[in-house]
């Protein structure tokens, strides 16, 4: 939780110590004329640093309706304080700073968050520093009143009146204080500054990122017996001969449990849980079970939940996309109370009491997402201690294609051969999911890659493989988790009974 400097008076510049009280609203400045200064409590955001949050500070699903909300509501009803700093430092032509007082854009996350359902916050730690901005030190310039706009016409109109307003005097300032001004105005400009990357760099990463996802598939199918740990380099892959109608063709050291999640979020408001799908296959119970054809013998061993959280069996998504949580093709639906989602899944995933110490196998499409869906509703897959590694299907997917597209997972069975039905359930999703990773690992050790396209006259494909490609000579490498995500903008003081404390075991 972010405590905020309190919302400080505002003194008239020529007046000397006369000052002004606040009005009752905590978040509104009254009876202030262009040029009053504020008071050295007062803690500021920079107005650019809010116009990218959105793209800085939240991510995946809730994203998109969080930039919307704040391109179309963050003038509507509502009053910003508006203030601006000259900028003084090396370089030239720089606009003034334009800051916001930092109550009024946590009343405004607040807003978000009421109907957006987010939990939206300043967010904690080093980087909070850049919404919580005190001026003052050693006789620097203060922040001066520039007006109350209501819309960015408006305040483009207030900017240019900012030229015609006096300079501040910097005379009484020492050399060290000059500086430490100039060099803090640049470090508050570069906070909101996009940095330019060095392309080579930036392609190497994407090239790197685009190898660890052939790494995933591997790593599956080392797990489900289709690939064999490295020896002096020699390949990993099949060497041919072996059909898919006989019994694996390397040993497994040992059995691990793939257990694949996908979760429904109402669209009114994405922390609202409405159903939890789990699907599971256990490597111990295909040991000695030939795949079949594109892996559909080892189908039949997946075991498929579909839970409901009875509180929100009403709310059925039909804005974007079109739920059917009443048609769950594999097996019965359960509907369970939210406040029991921890201890269910806790039984058919594990806790920190399960007798079944086995290696759980996180698979998924969109796989973080998702873990993040479950987190926020108490169960924190990130405490599992025998949690060792992740498989995203829409990852090995775009391994599959060799392209950047994250594709849908109807798409991707619709063209891996195995058109399903029925998606947005999540039971569905979840057991679709984990039939997509089963084929994609036999048909790529069976059939590989289909060779790339050439796209024009000069293209090369081989050059493009290779920025793919990493060789057969490894099986994966070392399991990949991701690194267990703060809880996202909690602002709302956790109580003993709330599951998503930080200090719960899960």
């Amino acid at each position: 939780m972010v405590n905020f400097p309190r919302q400080g008076r505002v003194s008239r510049l020529g007046h000397g110590s006369q000052t002004q009280e606040p009005t009752n609203d905590p978040h509104k400045l009254s009876d202030m004329n262009m040029g009053d200064e504020a008071e050295k409590v007062m803690a500021f955001c920079p107005w650019k640093l809010i116009q990218t949050y959105p793209h800085r500070y939240t991510s995946g699903q809730d994203q998109g309706a969080v930039a919307e909300f704040f391109k179309s509501a963050i003038f509507e009803n509502r009053t910003w304080d508006f203030f601006y700093l000259l900028y003084i430092g090396e370089a030239d032509n720089r606009d003034p700073l334009l800051l916001v007082p930092t109550t009024q854009f946590k009343a405004f996350l607040d807003d978000a968050n009421s109907q957006l359902g987010t939990r939206l916050d300043i967010p904690r730690g080093q980087a909070s520093e850049k919404f919580l901005l005190l001026f003052g030190e050693f006789n620097t310039p203060l922040p001066r009143f520039l007006g109350c706009p209501h819309d960015d016409k408006a305040l483009d109109e207030l900017k240019i009146q900012i030229n015609g307003l006096p300079e501040y005097d910097l005379t009484c300032l020492s050399a060290a204080a000059l500086k430490y001004y100039k060099d803090r105005m640049d470090k508050i400009y570069a906070s909101y500054k996009s940095q330019k990357k060095n392309p080579e760099i930036a392609r190497q990463k994407r090239i790197q990122r685009q190898k660890g996802f052939g790494r995933m598939v591997k790593r599956a199918q080392r797990y489900l017996g289709l690939r064999q740990v490295p020896e002096r380099s020699i390949s990993t892959a099949l060497s041919g001969g072996w059909q898919v109608d006989a019994a694996l063709p390397f040993k497994v050291g040992s059995s691990v449990r793939f257990v694949c999640v996908d979760i429904e979020a109402w669209e009114k408001a994405h922390n609202v849980l409405t159903e939890v799908g789990v699907a599971i296959l256990d490597t111990k119970d295909i040991m000695n079970v030939p795949p079949g054809e594109d892996g559909h013998g080892w189908f039949h061993y997946i075991k498929s939940y579909h839970l409901r959280i009875r509180e929100h069996s009403n709310k059925v998504n039909h804005m974007y996309l079109r739920g059917c949580p009443e048609s769950f093709d594999f097996g019965n639906s359960e509907f369970i109370y939210e406040r029991d989602l921890k201890k269910v899944l806790g039984s058919v995933i594990g806790n920190n009491e399960s007798r079944d110490r086995r290696p759980v196998i996180m698979v998924g499409h969109d796989l973080k997402g998702d873990l993040k869906y479950l987190q926020r509703g108490g169960y924190n897959v990130w405490r599992l201690p025998y949690f060792s590694d992740e498989i995203d299907t829409q990852a090995m997917f775009q391994r599959w294609e060799r392209s950047s597209n994250s594709r849908s997972l109807a798409y991707v069975c619709e063209k891996l051969g195995t058109p399903g039905r029925n998606f947005h359930n999540a039971g569905n999703d979840a057991t679709w999911t984990l039939r997509a990773m089963v084929m994609m690992t036999v048909q790529q050790q069976t059939k590989g890659y289909e060779p790339l396209p050439k796209e024009s006259e000069d293209d090369k494909p081989e050059s493009r493989e290779e920025e793919w490609s990493d060789g057969t000579a490894d099986d994966g490498g070392l399991p990949q988790t991701s690194a267990e995500p703060e809880l996202p903008f909690v602002s709302r003081p956790a109580t003993h009974a709330d599951p998503t404390r930080r200090d719960s075991p899960w």
